[in-house]
């Protein structure tokens, strides 16, 4: 006669499950990294001029009492083999952020003269405009920095293009 012995028999483990999750988790998150690429790709890598350095420079500027009007001389250039058309131009004013002049680096652009603007550039061809940013005024006695703007084109289906500025 055998003695039964009552060992008890260890459950079978779901050792799936953990790895489905981490699967899961590690789909969802290049899922995400696809989209952030994608948004990326739409606001800089789109044709754009390029500003030309030599013959662009800060003009004036004029204080008021909570906005502050920044005028240049601004070359364009389109080195792109199109044209481009219908853009509008936002400005990145982060050197007068930084030393306090003004409350936000983001400045509106337009042409002098006009309440809005929106420019076309033939391939191949450069163009001189003379532009004014306003930002909102810190109202301090600072003056501005006199620097060139960071440019970017803005197309009408909200894409933007990173205008490079070129020494010549």
């Amino acid at each position: 006669m055998e003695k039964e012995t009552n060992i008890p028999i260890p459950k079978k483990k779901n050792v799936w499950l953990p790895i489905v999750v981490i699967v899961g988790v590690l789909a969802v998150l290049l899922a995400l990294l696809i989209v952030i690429v994608g948004k990326v790709g739409q606001n800089g890598s789109q044709p754009a001029p390029v500003m030309v350095a030599g013959s662009s420079h800060f003009e004036m500027y004029e204080t008021r009492t909570d906005t502050v009007l920044l005028t240049y001389s601004i070359t364009l250039r389109n080195e792109t083999d199109q044209d481009l058309r219908g853009f509008a131009l936002r400005g990145v004013l982060q050197t007068d952020y930084n030393k306090g002049y003004i409350l936000s680096p983001e400045a509106t652009v337009r042409q002098w003269g006009e309440v809005t603007s929106t420019f076309t550039i033939k391939s191949g061809e450069a163009k001189t405009y003379d532009l004014i940013l306003t930002a909102k005024y810190h109202r301090t006695q600072r003056t501005a920095s006199r620097e060139l703007p960071q440019l970017y084109a803005v197309y009408p289906d909200g894409s933007e293009g990173l205008i490079e500025i070129v020494d010549e």
